[in-house]
């Protein structure tokens, strides 16, 4: 039965430092919403939730440091719907909740109804989710790195062909740079649909439209990509990014992201429904420095879902792997070697890295890199 129903109404928690008595009457005017907690403290708050649980948390960020916040919805993001709420000037604080994982945000003054709409959005989208590990659910890998050139489309497109070679089932990859998108160049893959024709169909995503829409690379791995029009990126929203992924799981065993350079909302809804995600760098000071960067900023990239690829190494000019580890904070999980030219002659002629024709001879480290990925499987978070 729908969470939106009388009968089962949806479940809502108040965080207010000033007492949130306007927000819990509105949320007592609507029989389709319960009020089953409402704290001025954090720690409170999740003391009770662990008691009674709610569908939707709502936060009211004044009064909170923008640490607190990020830890609070990182807590509790995967238990249920976390909402933000602010002042105009509070957007930056809001927006990086939003990127630690809040479902939604609303800015002051809004209307009654504005919230209850809000609160049954996420509601109703929270029960379309579908879990990372249930049964015939793709596993979802996100590669990202936030500098350009270190690699990752690389990385993405030869784990996915991989995956494929190595009996993995049913692989697909989707190109997420949408304004400078590589899947096509590196696979030698040209598609009359991209991903923006996928979001504009109405229903469900079958297998019809899967198989219509994506094109397949002669590795057998099914790829979407991206539009070849720099204009239409802007027409793809992160949610419909998140939806899509999740529309995606039950056609495929494993679907691997390939993430932009830009750490933007749609990288980061990616980052949100990723069960691993592989963060590309190179032994070098900057891109070294933009990883621990965007590490710090997102807590999606500190965690156990999260393992370092560290592309184009051993380097004889390049940083040592004990320092790059130090840096980091963690250890690499795979090293690639550095074969540029014979990489670069390969993209060129369009063939797969995990063909032998292309004469790269680091090929078995990424059959390494994707019994790793086929091995951890759809980890919880």
């Amino acid at each position: 039965m729908s969470a939106t129903t009388v009968d089962t109404p949806i479940t809502v928690a108040v965080l207010d430092a000033g007492g949130g008595q306007e927000t819990a009457a509105i949320i007592a005017s609507e029989r389709a919403l319960k009020l089953v907690e409402i704290a001025a403290d954090p720690d409170v708050l999740c003391d009770q939730l662990a008691k009674h649980a709610a569908s939707v948390v709502l936060v009211d960020v004044r009064a909170l440091a923008s640490e607190t916040l990020v830890s609070l919805v990182v807590k509790l993001r995967d238990a249920t719907s976390v909402v933000v709420i602010g002042e105009p000037a509070d957007a930056s604080l809001l927006s990086r909740a939003v990127r630690a994982g809040a479902r939604s945000l609303l800015v002051r003054p809004y209307e009654a109804e504005e919230l209850v709409s809000v609160i049954r959005e996420v509601a109703e989208r929270s029960d379309t989710r579908t879990p990372a590990t249930a049964g015939g659910s793709a596993v979802v890998t996100a590669v990202y790195s936030p500098k350009g050139g270190a690699g990752a489309t690389t990385v993405a497109t030869a784990l996915a062909v991989a995956l494929s070679e190595s009996h993995a089932g049913r692989v697909g990859i989707v190109d997420l740079d949408l304004r400078f998108g590589g899947v096509g160049i590196a696979l030698d893959l040209r598609a009359q649909n991209t991903i923006v024709d996928v979001l504009a169909r109405p229903g469900p995503l079958d297998g019809a439209i899967v198989d219509d829409i994506f094109v397949t690379h002669g590795s057998g791995v099914k790829v979407l990509l991206a539009p070849e029009t720099l204009g239409l990126a802007d027409a793809v929203s992160p949610e419909a990014i998140g939806r899509l992924v999740q529309a995606l799981r039950p056609h495929f065993d494993h679907l691997v992201l390939d993430l932009p350079t830009s750490f933007d909302d749609v990288a980061m809804a990616a980052l949100r429904v990723a069960d691993h995600v592989l963060l590309v760098t190179t032994p070098e000071l900057p891109a070294l420095r933009d990883l621990q960067r965007a590490m710090t900023a997102a807590p999606d990239l500190r965690n156990g879902r999260s393992h370092v690829v560290l592309n184009r190494w051993p380097s004889r000019a390049g940083v040592p792997l004990a320092d790059v580890e130090r840096a980091l904070g963690r250890k690499v999980a795979l090293s690639l070697p550095s074969e540029g030219a014979t990489v670069t002659r390969a993209l060129n002629t369009g063939l797969s890295l995990l063909d032998r024709r292309a004469g790269v001879k680091s090929a078995s480290r990424f059959r390494d890199l994707a019994r790793l990925v086929a091995a951890n499987g759809g980890q919880q978070r």
